[in-house]
């Protein structure tokens, strides 16, 4: 079959399944914004998105119709003349969070296209009125929102089929469109993710080896940032590091932004949350690693004694499932996102997302009870395997229902 997948930040969510279709055999392609792929056997085409006003992220009120229009538009000139040069795919399967569908199905109208929807905003009652100390309710910031939904609404309408990758998110969308929405999830290589009680880390040249035998608690965000919870790890230091002299707390993250825009008086969001610990931190015992790559970020998470994740009701992280994977004992706000993969006291150990004190307590109890920590790390990581393993789980999962043989 001819496949054809379209992520501006290609391969984004589909990287396993585009390079195992490729692997046997069928004809893989990919467009995008970025300016090259090197995933084996797929032929990857890079477009541009058309001239225009400029984006102005979180600054224009524009910015939800704007650089979607612009992408939209030059993935379109691109399929065009990939369409005239002979190119039919029999499957379009795009990302529609950056608008990039909307034209594809009047260029290869007999082709099945496949919307991949990851999130459907509202005013109330998810991320956006989550957090009183960050949330926004001015009129911008729901109009803004209402807009990014009616491009959401147009993708669906340009699409044959439709799937979200969890019943939290598919469930964001209104009830009369959820029946049109498959939830399969992108899935992990939750076979090769294993732990291991003999790792051991070196942080940084002049950094501690840590081992099994150190407390660790450990703390995974693509950036610093509300979104995932991040104010409230960092308020939680002090009473964390406090219940063990020997405690080491990792966090990786970088400092830029992802979900939760800009930080106000232009500091990161780390120098912001840092300013409002009330007791002083042990820095010698709190190792920010930043961003790393995914071999040095398996190892912090099987190191780990404690694992947190947090976030609003928002798209859940692939981190969190990785950790399950991995066997880590996780503690995690109590968050709908968070419980549609954690039960409290099976898999993991949940908290009320404000409750600093109750983080706390629920990493001394892990730490504490290491046997019923390890059978319930052991139950994470079975329910993972059951779950979201790639291979075995979610690979059969996208083959039938993108028609793939």
């Amino acid at each position: 079959m001819k496949i054809l997948f379209v992520h501006q930040n290609f391969p984004g969510q589909f990287g396993r399944l585009a390079a195992t279709f490729a692997q046997e055999g069928h004809e893989v392609a990919a467009l995008g914004m970025v300016k090259s792929c090197a995933l084996p056997g797929v032929t990857y085409h890079p477009y541009a998105a058309v001239p225009g006003p400029e984006d102005a992220p979180f600054k224009n009120r524009y910015s939800p119709v704007v650089p979607r229009l612009r992408r939209a538009y030059g993935v379109a000139h691109k399929a065009r003349s990939l369409a005239d040069a002979g190119f039919r795919p029999d499957v379009v399967v795009v990302n529609t969070g950056w608008g990039e569908n909307l034209f594809l199905k009047d260029i290869w109208p007999e082709a099945r296209h496949v919307a991949y929807f990851e999130y459907y905003y509202a005013a109330k009652g998810q991320d956006l009125d989550f957090d009183p100390e960050y949330s926004s309710f001015d009129d911008e910031t729901i109009w803004k929102l209402r807009i990014k939904n009616a491009m959401q609404l147009g993708a669906l309408d340009a699409a044959d089929v439709a799937v979200a990758p969890t019943r939290y998110q598919r469930d964001t969308f209104p009830p009369y469109l959820r029946d049109r929405l498959a939830v399969i999830h992108d899935g992990i290589d939750a076979q090769r993710l294993r732990p291991d009680p003999e790792i051991s880390i070196q942080l940084g040249e002049n950094g501690p080896r840590l081992d099994r035998n150190t407390p660790v608690v450990t703390y995974v965000t693509r950036n610093i940032e509300p979104m995932r919870g991040s104010h409230i790890v960092q308020r939680s230091l002090p009473d964390l590091l406090d219940i063990d002299p020997n405690l080491r707390v990792i966090v990786v993250g970088g400092k830029g932004t992802s979900y939760s825009g800009s930080a106000p008086g232009g500091k990161s969001w780390l120098d912001v949350f840092r300013a409002t610990i009330e007791r002083p931190v042990d820095w010698s015992r709190v190792h920010f690693v930043g961003n790393l790559p995914y071999d040095q970020f398996v190892k912090v998470l099987q190191v780990s004694s404690a694992h947190l994740y947090l976030t609003y009701p928002f798209v859940l992280s692939w981190s969190l499932i990785e950790s399950m994977a991995l066997g880590c004992r996780i503690v995690a706000s109590a968050t709908p996102p968070v419980q549609e993969v954690i039960e409290e006291g099976v898999t993991g150990r949940l908290f009320p997302f404000f409750d600093r004190q109750a983080l706390v307590e629920r990493v001394r109890e892990t730490l504490a009870e290491k046997d019923r920590s390890a059978a319930m790390a052991e139950e994470a990581r079975r329910f993972a395997l059951a779950n979201y393993d790639f291979q075995t789980v979610c690979l059969p999962q996208w083959r039938e229902f993108l028609g793939i043989r």
